[in-house]
């Protein structure tokens, strides 16, 4: 069954919507098990270095991140949009013994929802790409800054937009699984793409399920100045989570790491 968007919703039940219908595959997509060995020693490294005993994973899915900085000793929040997906992380929280504080909220409704500070704010997933305007993104990034204590990080990863938008590759990635296969694509329109997910069920004759929502392709410098206007410091920009350099044409990530000023 195709799930397309409905005009009569606005940005925040079209998020919610879509990964509420993709809640079910999402940890065989994004190869929940295999990434806690690929991740944890990255994220000990950030723990370790920024002395981290608190944070919160914005936008956290199925709790992937979340459970990984639980596991390292850090006492997690996370929040996402779909009901659906913060329902699955707190079933993986369970079924590891292990304590995460689950919200159903959106960016723009976290001071409403949350009044903690914590020494991290994590958002991971390319979350922010379903941001589509500047004043949004300035209320998003302000709402992630109130949320840090002084001198707290704020740690995001996001695609390389600036790779993405100049190569125009329609088909982004193609996972195959034994029950599964996902395809990613994109449509280029203008200042926006729209982000087709194919599900194909290979047990099953019938064609499978497309999922589509716009994303807003941004780009390092655009990010840049808004990370600025709300008075991060200390903003550096990677290409992964190892924190490699950041090369505009040829990194597959846009990783960012600041520090709040205020």
């Amino acid at each position: 069954m195709d799930q397309t968007i409905k005009l009569s919703e606005n940005r925040e039940q079209t998020v919610a919507r879509f990964y509420n219908a993709l809640a079910e595959d999402y940890d065989l997509m994004t190869d929940f098990a295999r990434r806690f060995v690929h991740e944890k020693p990255f994220f000990h490294m950030l723990v370790d270095r920024h002395k981290v005993s608190s944070a919160l994973d914005a936008g956290c899915g199925t709790g992937f991140h979340s459970l990984l900085l639980t596991q390292l000793g850090v006492k997690m929040t996370a929040v996402d949009a779909s009901e659906e997906m913060v329902k699955r992380l707190q079933h993986h929280a369970d079924a590891m013994k292990l304590n995460v504080k689950g919200l159903v909220a959106t960016f723009e409704d976290l001071p409403d929802v949350e009044t903690e500070k914590f020494d991290l704010v994590l958002c991971m997933g390319n979350s922010l790409a379903h941001i589509l305007t500047e004043q949004s993104m300035f209320v998003v990034l302000n709402n992630f800054r109130r949320l840090l204590k002084e001198k707290g990080v704020l740690f995001v990863q996001n695609l390389n937009y600036d790779r993405i938008l100049h190569r125009q590759e329609h088909i982004q990635s193609k996972r195959v699984t034994t029950s599964k296969t996902f395809i990613r694509s994109y449509e280029f329109r203008d200042r926006k793409i729209l982000f087709n997910l194919e599900t194909l069920d290979t047990s099953r004759s019938t064609s499978g399920r497309l999922q589509t929502i716009p994303l807003r392709p941004w780009l390092r410098e655009e990010l840049d100045a808004i990370l600025q206007k709300v008075a991060f410091e200390n903003v550096h920009f990677y290409g992964d989570i190892a924190l490699h350099e950041f090369e505009p044409r040829d990194s597959k990530d846009l990783v960012i790491m600041a520090h709040n000023g205020l």
